[in-house]
């Protein structure tokens, strides 16, 4: 699952895409910096490395290499 994927679970509303890129989730819009999501509405994407690390000031929790929560809601 690749981390767009799971951030549209995560939000749980329906994406919209525009030129094969993730626009919107819902009524928050996404926003990319250098082919990165840098921002959802107004929560910031984080990451360390290539790795996510924090949504809108909510960690992200990993098992192995796949995501399993973020700040604490399951979405794998």
């Amino acid at each position: 699952m690749t981390v767009e994927d799971t951030l549209i679970k995560f939000y749980g509303e329906r994406a919209e895409y525009s030129g094969g890129q993730l626009y919107k989730i819902g009524n928050k819009r996404v926003q990319y910096l250098s082919g990165k999501l840098y921002k959802i509405g107004e929560e910031r994407v984080e990451y360390t490395g290539d790795k996510l690390y924090k949504v809108g000031g909510r960690r992200v929790e990993y098992s192995g290499n796949k995501i399993s929560r973020i700040g604490g809601i399951r979405v794998d």
